[in-house]
């Protein structure tokens, strides 16, 4: 048997000056040229709780060409430095073999590299069937409970990431941020008037579905990349294609067709499913082929919005965060300086 490697380090644990050794899962690499002609690797390492960022400098394919995503990368006696307010580890490509190793995914702990949900995804798809629980009868509860009750699906949902890169980039993001966005829209349907309470969870439940084809996730390696269809069409209209024909898939066979309580799909509530998830990104430039045109359709807007921003927020302070006073450093996540106060956030929040 194997011995494993023990991780005494975390990502969310670095501070500038701290002397890393440890082992790193890397995400990605890219091969950037610099100022003087050389080149560079940009290495993104990950573990469960973030990420950093690993600079080789003088880049040679044939010493370091075996470091890729998938890899896991043992560093040694490398400080951490900070650069425009990101930190970063920095070494030369010739250290390669020496301060830099890989090793074998049998001697690493999975469940310690891929970035995954802080959250408990038992109570957030315990959230997700409540909610569709609590629709009245008839065919919004019919379309989630198509999706939600199928177990194939419902894994697949509970493990894909909400984004590449940007926000709820890691196992359980998609879950969480629909959580997230439900939980949002449910306040703001006990707030305002003429809002269609199941129409508007069939919203907050559906909009990324598109997401579970647009992007392809390596579980093993906690990896994201975007699928064909996904960057041929983008998750808004794979999602529109995938639920109307569900909805398509109801009217022509569905099982409680006879002992519901009204009519089966009408023609208006198909738009409207259909117009919050082509509308869920609010502008034109931000993706949406339309802007929202329905109260809920705004509600979703915003919640989807304010969902994914705050997050970024979030990583960042759970990145920045130590013991001792609080700090304002640049975030990559967010693209601007963000503070993070004194204290540390419970990670068995649900």
């Amino acid at each position: 048997m194997v011995d494993r490697i023990a991780k005494t380090q975390y990502a969310s644990e670095l501070r500038p000056g701290t002397v890393v050794n440890s082992v790193f899962l890397c995400a990605d690499v890219k091969v950037r040229p610099t100022k003087s002609g050389s080149q560079f690797a940009d290495v993104r390492l990950v573990d469960r709780t973030g990420e950093i960022s690993l600079k080789l400098w003088n880049y040679s394919e044939n010493v370091a060409g075996a470091l890729a995503p998938g890899a896991f990368v043992k560093i040694r006696n490398v400080p951490v430095t900070e650069y425009n307010g990101a930190l970063q580890l920095s070494c030369e490509t010739a250290q390669f073999g020496g301060a830099i190793t890989l090793c074998s995914s049998s001697e690493c702990n999975l469940a310690d590299y891929v970035p995954s949900t802080v959250r408990d995804v038992d109570s957030m798809i315990g959230e997700i069937d409540n909610a569709i629980c609590n629709i009245k009868p008839g065919p919004i509860k019919c379309l989630l409970q198509s999706f939600f009750g199928m177990p194939e699906f419902r894994g697949e949902f509970m493990e894909w990431p909400a984004a590449v890169r940007h926000h709820h980039a890691y196992s359980g993001g998609l879950l969480e941020h629909t959580t997230g966005v439900l939980r949002l829209c449910l306040c703001a349907a006990d707030q305002y008037e003429f809002v269609d309470r199941d129409i508007l969870i069939a919203g907050a439940l559906l909009h990324d579905v598109g997401k579970l084809r647009s992007y392809d996730y390596d579980r093993t390696h906690g990896a994201a990349t975007m699928s064909l269809p996904g960057v041929m069409t983008d998750h808004i209209v794979i999602g529109v294609e995938i639920v109307n024909r569900r909805i398509a898939d109801l009217l022509n066979g569905c099982e409680n067709k006879g002992s519901c309580a009204g009519p089966c799909w009408t023609e208006q509530e198909t738009l409207h499913i259909t117009h919050l998830i082509a509308s869920h990104h609010g502008s034109l430039e931000w993706g949406s082929p339309v802007q929202p045109a329905t109260i809920e359709a705004c509600i979703l807007h915003h919640a989807d919005n304010m969902d994914a921003q705050v997050n970024k927020y979030e990583r960042t302070i759970r990145e920045m965060l130590g013991t001792g006073d609080g700090q304002c450093r640049y975030s990559e996540h967010v693209g601007k300086m963000v503070w993070a106060p004194p204290g540390s956030f419970e990670d068995d929040r649900s």
